[in-house]
């Protein structure tokens, strides 16, 4: 009885010599392909003499230095630029993560291209707004370096459909941390605060004004008139060392004065109309602009078993 051995032509460490030097390879490729330059814009619509911040964001670690921003300078004026680093753990690997928020003032209206931008080899997507004319403003008239403006998307609505709040406090001078709102509470209608405030800035009379918008989702649930209450915004303006120091010797060393403002909104009125006579009794009142239905498992029906309980 006689044993024959088969081998192969190739010398076994060349062999992983290949794989290592594949699977590097194949690393290096995927490293690339899931490196990029993202761009986005807090709103893709606005006024002209405001401002949209632009975010840059890359988790490629071996990019240094900052974002080309020249392709920016024709179209806008690059107000300010903020660089944040970020580091995420998750299941035992950490991702690096780095961002730019640019502030930017277009420099003209219509539709205005935000360029592609590049940091090394990487380039970000462009971007589109549209810069809506501004209505004119009185030269001759008067802010005060705190107000607040309330406004409807709508003036009338049927029971139970949404009308949008929008509330924008303007201001020229700097505030500390501390402003608030208050809770917006309208009876006989619900309410719903659309996501978080937003911040941006806007040129009045020439006067740059830091802007403060809130917005709020309204059905009203009778029909009538319905007044919305005043809103009361609260916060501490800050000054410098000689208006808080009233003639006496000022230390520019401590702390900084703040002086305690509240500013109050106009009393909105919104007509609700009553359902309409002639719509079906027999047919659910769901008066809204487009409705959209989905349907999901919770947990996923492959996933169970015999006497478990789906959603």
């Amino acid at each position: 009885m006689s044993l024959r051995t088969a081998t192969s032509g190739k010398d076994p460490m060349s062999r992983v010599y290949t794989l290592l030097i594949g699977l590097l390879l194949s690393l290096i490729s995927l490293s690339l392909q899931a490196a990029q330059l993202t761009a986005s814009v807090d709103r893709t619509r606005l006024n002209a003499g405001e401002t949209v911040e632009l975010t840059l964001e890359t988790d490629d670690v071996t990019q240094f230095g900052k974002p080309d921003m020249s392709a920016l300078e024709s179209s806008f004026e690059v107000r300010d630029t903020r660089q944040l680093n970020s580091l995420k753990t998750l299941d035992g690997s950490s991702q690096a993560t780095t961002r730019w928020i640019v502030t930017l003032l277009p420099r003209e209206t219509g539709s205005v291209l935000i360029p592609s931008l590049q940091l090394g080899e990487l380039k970000s997507q462009p971007l589109t707004l549209q810069v809506l004319q501004s209505e004119p403003q009185d030269p001759g008239s008067h802010l005060a370096s705190i107000f607040i403006e309330a406004s409807l998307d709508q003036d009338s609505v049927y029971v139970q459909a949404q009308t949008v709040l929008t509330l924008r406090v303007y201001h020229s001078v700097s505030l500390f941390d501390d402003s608030s709102l208050s809770p917006l509470q309208v009876p006989d209608a619900r309410v719903e605060k659309l996501g978080d405030s937003r911040t941006y800035e806007k040129l009045i009379n020439g006067v740059r004004h830091g802007v403060i918008e809130t917005r709020y989702a309204i059905y009203p649930q009778q029909s009538g008139v319905l007044k919305i209450p005043a809103q009361v915004f609260s916060a501490t303006l800050v000054q410098t060392p000689a208006e808080g120091s009233q003639g006496q010797d000022a230390n520019p060393f401590g702390p900084q004065p703040g002086r305690s403002v509240r500013v109050k909104s106009a009393e909105v009125p919104l007509t609700v109309k009553p359902k309409p006579a002639d719509y079906p009794a027999d047919v659910a009142w769901l008066p809204a602009r487009s409705i959209s239905l989905e349907e999901s498992w919770s947990p996923e029906p492959g996933t169970t078993q015999v006497g478990d309980s789906l959603t």
